[in-house]
């Protein structure tokens, strides 16, 4: 091992070991349910010298809170104990901005890169803002490893209508393999992967030399022979058996225990010189308490020794859209923000008339306009309950609504540790490839503002 990852492993080592101490610190705020919040009294969980700052505090300045800029402006006067957390996290946590583009890097040396950019609308049939911005920049870091380790085959698993596949086979001519499980699926992807080879041909007299392959398999990745996988993938690239072979594991959103079967994966094929992964759905990763032998948080070998363990709500919260609920706390009309309160209230009477339905899933409702008696009717309409008028007129309930603000100001300091929590989970990830022998790294690939999970955790034989 070389002195730089020794050094990488040292420091990846501390930020865990630093970052649990501040979670379990505040563990009390980060694992409560904020539906909760008045059921249980959630605003006694916060130091008095929080609740005193936050109680006549404007909502809107609670966006200072969810912002990772050192150098940002704050007009308001935070309890020293908040400060202090917000400099650890300074220290702690990974940045969620995406750098801007390295010039020199992206040359016109690099012509795929350059004629991908160029005729990027080709790709954008059918496809929302949110996936164009993550096909674009996840597969130009595709390409630019691929090309520093000098593969040319992937295989995309969970790769759904194959809008990434086309991008990577006839924007930056990776031969793809794609392998998932619904075939309504795979026929649209075959479809659409005809429709765009077509335009290309007829717009730029071009013939792609490369189709995405689409197989319609369900892999269990828990149970699958590394062997018998490599050998599947050899045979659907029409690669002779005994050729030699290697390709890249990719991954745009895997979700819980699929990014870390993926991991596993890699590391048992030779063949697979790299893996790139955005990974999502933290709380669904399976952990110690669930009693698997192969449970999927934490991976690394320093982590499970040191007992490290974060709860479903913790990881729940690490899932959050930070950047897009700091803008609605920024808005002039924050009124939809609402809905926390009227949610926790709402749960209030239903754990006192029915407390066997407690924590029982509602229809999402929006708040604007609505009174929360029309709310209430329409976020139980059909689960087979109703909720007494008298009971939603009630002083309590009244008192609760009254003081909607204070569920804001808590949902808001909960979501001010989430880029803490995720960092710990992807820390794990990222020294659990380090203690193998691999070289990786964690990249941010995404504008936070367009897409929430926007690391991407790289691994390279």
């Amino acid at each position: 091992m070389s002195e730089k990852s020794e050094v990488l492993i040292a420091s990846l080592k501390c930020k865990i070991s630093d970052s649990i101490k501040v979670i379990d610190e505040y563990h009390r705020l980060i694992d409560s349910y904020v539906l909760d919040f008045y059921v249980d009294d959630h605003w006694d969980l916060l130091p008095p010298s929080w609740q005193s700052c936050l109680e006549n505090l404007d909502v809107r300045r609670l966006k200072d809170l969810l912002s990772d800029d050192p150098d940002s402006r704050c007009e308001t006067l935070w309890p020293l104990s908040m400060l202090a957390v917000r400099v650890l996290f300074q220290k702690l946590c990974l940045s969620r901005k995406l750098a801007a583009p390295n010039v020199a890097e992206d040359s016109e040396d690099n012509l795929k890169l350059t004629n991908f950019r160029v005729n990027r609308n080709l790709f954008n049939k059918s496809v929302k803002l949110k996936k164009r911005h993550e096909i674009e920049q996840f597969s130009e870091q595709c390409w630019k490893t691929g090309t520093s380790t000098e593969v040319r085959y992937l295989v995309d698993i969970g790769s759904g209508q194959g809008n990434l596949a086309r991008a990577l086979a006839y924007g930056f001519d990776f031969e793809v393999c794609c392998i998932e499980q619904d075939e309504k699926l795979v026929e649209t992807a075959r479809q659409k992967d005809e429709e765009l080879a077509s335009k290309m041909k007829k717009q730029f007299k071009v013939e792609p030399s490369h189709h995405p392959i689409h197989l319609t398999r369900k892999v269990n990745l828990e149970d699958i022979d590394p062997g018998q996988f490599v050998a599947m993938i050899k045979d659907s690239f029409n690669v002779e058996k005994d050729a030699q072979f290697s390709f890249g594991l990719i991954g745009l959103h895997p979700c819980g225990d699929l990014a870390v079967s993926l991991t596993k994966l890699f590391l048992s094929c030779p063949e697979a010189k790299f893996i790139k992964l955005v990974c999502c759905c933290y709380m669904k990763l399976t952990t110690e308490k669930d009693k698997r032998q192969n449970y999927g948080f934490p991976l690394s070998s320093f982590s499970r020794q040191s007992n490290l363990h974060l709860s479903y709500e913790a990881r729940e919260i690490a899932c959050h859209a930070i950047e897009q609920y700091r803008s609605k706390l920024d808005a002039d009309d924050f009124q939809e923000l609402k809905v926390h309160a009227f949610r926790a209230a709402t749960e209030r009477v239903i754990v006192k008339l029915y407390p066997h339905l407690k924590h029982s899933g509602l229809r999402s409702t929006k708040v604007t306009n609505l009174s929360f008696q029309q709310y209430c009717d329409r976020a139980t309409s059909g689960l087979g309950f109703e909720l007494p008028v008298e009971e939603l007129n009630s002083q309590v309930v009244l008192s609760d609504l009254r003081h909607w603000e204070r569920v804001v100001k808590f949902y808001t300091l909960r979501l001010m540790f989430a880029p803490l929590i995720e960092s710990v989970i992807l820390y794990d990830r990222w020294l659990y490839l380090l203690e193998q022998g691999i070289h990786a790294d964690i990249k941010v690939v995404f504008d936070p503002v367009f897409s929430p999970r926007n690391h991407a955790v790289t691994g390279c034989k």
